[in-house]
């Protein structure tokens, strides 16, 4: 009898597409522009996707006539993309395991939104330097919960005793909210070691989101760490997070900082 196959970590966003879909909070508009701009895009540019997911990246470039392909690990997750870019012939969605896949063709960008993490660390950067045009860009962000002025400190501190005492191996895991100036950027340090990319910069955009006591838990319930939980004690932590978001009001506002790297190729 072979042996169950144990679920890797970003392999758990599949189970819960649509979940994921309506609840990950895509990205400030400023994103999108800023790399257009960076990357000096024209309307013959090809680009490719890393990790498209349901899509909620992939349609901000769409519907400026980009050709773009995508690809995307899971198979549910590319069919709600493919249901939210079916008005686009010019995007097309594979199910592939970057790590594992082959192309001849070249890219004016490559981008990754909340995916690069994901990806070989061994391997990555000369993987898609080699799919990049000379003077191609790569660009990769990704969203972080950061503290801020507006961050409850009383609902914060509330909600790390909830996960000591309910999801003791994620709460040892966590060492306080950072301010956006605190985050690591390790990619900026692995691409310019590499040697293969150049003018490697970085962007922040500070935002924000607020969540009613189901939408939190239902926003938790689509990260890898949560998910591999298991049902019971999942369940029991939301239903006491949840209890929490209602006694502080109804509602708890997350801080957002999407970080966006961005670096090109030379030749």
């Amino acid at each position: 009898m072979s042996a169950p196959h144990t679920v890797a970590p970003r392999e758990t966003f599949n189970g819960v597409a649509e979940l994921y879909d309506a609840m990950r909070p895509g990205y400030p508009p400023a994103v999108f522009a800023d790399v257009i701009e960076i990357a000096d895009l024209r309307a013959d540019a090809r680009l490719l996707e890393i990790g498209c997911g349901t899509g909620h990246a992939t349609i901000e470039f769409a519907q400026r006539g980009f050709e773009i392909d995508c690809i995307e690990l899971g198979e549910n997750m590319a069919a709600l993309a493919r249901r939210r870019l079916a008005g686009f012939p010019r995007v097309s969605i594979q199910i592939a395991d970057f790590d594992r896949w082959t192309n001849p063709a070249r890219y004016h960008l490559i981008y990754a939104a909340t995916s690069y993490h994901w990806l070989n660390p061994h391997t990555r950067v000369a993987c898609l330097a080699a799919l990049l045009e000379p003077h191609g860009w790569l660009a990769v962000w990704r969203n972080h919960h950061v503290n801020s002025a507006g961050l409850s400190r009383s609902f914060h501190d509330a909600a790390h005793k909830i996960y000591e005492r309910e999801a003791p191996s994620l709460a040892a895991k966590f060492c306080g909210l950072l301010t956006p100036g605190q985050i690591p950027q390790p990619e900026m340090e692995e691409w310019r070691a590499s040697g293969l990319l150049h003018d490697v910069q970085a962007h922040t955009y500070l935002w924000s989101r607020g969540y009613t006591a189901d939408e939190y838990v239902r926003m938790l319930n689509t990260h890898s760490d949560h998910q591999l939980l298991p049902e019971h004690d999942r369940t029991r932590l939301f239903g006491q997070l949840a209890h929490l978001v209602n006694e502080h009001g109804g509602t708890v506002t997350r801080e957002y900082a999407t970080i966006l790297h961005m670096a090109r190729k030379l030749a």
